[in-house]
C-alpha cells in the first residue's frame, strides 16, 4: 500500500479515482430508470478494483475493470429494450458480451447511434473496437491465458509497471463508458440534469464537436 502511493502515483490514484464520483453522477441523473442500479454497481466495483492495486492484488483489480466495463455497457443496452430489461432483472436472460459489442444492434452500433445521438455515428466503430479490445485484453486476468497484453507479477509484491498498465486501462474504461452513456442518454436529459455531467464528459469527450455543441446548446 506504501509504496502504491508513494511519489505521483498518489496524485495519478486520485485521477483515476474520479471515475467513480463520475459513475455516481450518471446514476443520480438516471435514477428513476432501473438500470441506474447497475452504474451504481459498477462504481463499487470500480472502488474495490482501485483498491485491489493498491494492496497488489493485481488480477482481481484487472478482472474488476472488465466487470465495470461490462455492467456500464449493458445499462445501456438494457435501456433501450424494455422487455430484455424486465427479464435481465428477474434472471430470465444473461449478460452475453458478444451482444454488447454486436456492430449491428449492440449499445454501440450505427443503429443505436441513429436512435439515440445520430451526430456520433461517426465515432462508433473506434469506441466499439476500443471495448473489444479492453475486453479480450482484460479477459487474460480472468480466463488464465498466455499474459499478451496484461503481464502480472507472481508473486503478491508491488510492480510499477503494472500499476501504470492498470492506470492506462481504467483510463481507457473510462472513455468508452461515458462514450456509451452520452450515446444513449445525453438528448433525453433537460437541460437540468446534463448540467451536473458536463465537467466530466466534456473533460473525456470535449474534442467531440456534436457533444461540446450539446451541451453549448443548452448554456
Amino acid at each position: 500500500m506504501e509504496m502504491s502511493l508513494r511519489g505521483d502515483n498518489h496524485a495519478h490514484l486520485g485521477d483515476a479515482y474520479l471515475f467513480a464520483g463520475d459513475l455516481d453522477t450518471w446514476r443520480a441523473v438516471l435514477d428513476r430508470q432501473m438500470e441506474a442500479r447497475l452504474i451504481e454497481t459498477a462504481s463499487s466495483e470500480y472502488v474495490l478494483a482501485a483498491l485491489n492495486i493498491c494492496q497488489g492484488q493485481y488480477r482481481n483489480g484487472f478482472k474488476g475493470l472488465r466487470l465495470v466495463l461490462e455492467l456500464c455497457l449493458q445499462s445501456t443496452h438494457l435501456s433501450a429494450d424494455l422487455v430484455l430489461r424486465a427479464e435481465w432483472f428477474k434472471g430470465e436472460k444473461d449478460t452475453i458480451w458478444a451482444t454488447l459489442v454486436d456492430p449491428e444492434n449492440g449499445p454501440l452500433s450505427v443503429r443505436s447511434c441513429r436512435g439515440f445521438f445520430p451526430e456520433l455515428s461517426e465515432h462508433v466503430p473506434h469506441f466499439r473496437q476500443l471495448a473489444q479490445t479492453l475486453y479480450r485484453e482484460l479477459s487474460e486476468c480472468i480466463h488464465g491465458n498466455v499474459p499478451n497484453h496484461i503481464p502480472l507479477p507472481t508473486s503478491l509484491t508491488f510492480s510499477q509497471n503494472t500499476f501504470d498498465l492498470w492506470l492506462s486501462k481504467a483510463k481507457s474504461v473510462r472513455l468508452v463508458a461515458h462514450f456509451a452513456f452520452t450515446l444513449r442518454y445525453l438528448n433525453d436529459l433537460s437541460v437540468a440534469k446534463r448540467g451536473p455531467l458536463e465537467a466530466a464528459v466534456t473533460d473525456q469527450l470535449g474534442h467531440i464537436a456534436a457533444i461540446r455543441s450539446a451541451f453549448e446548446q443548452g448554456a
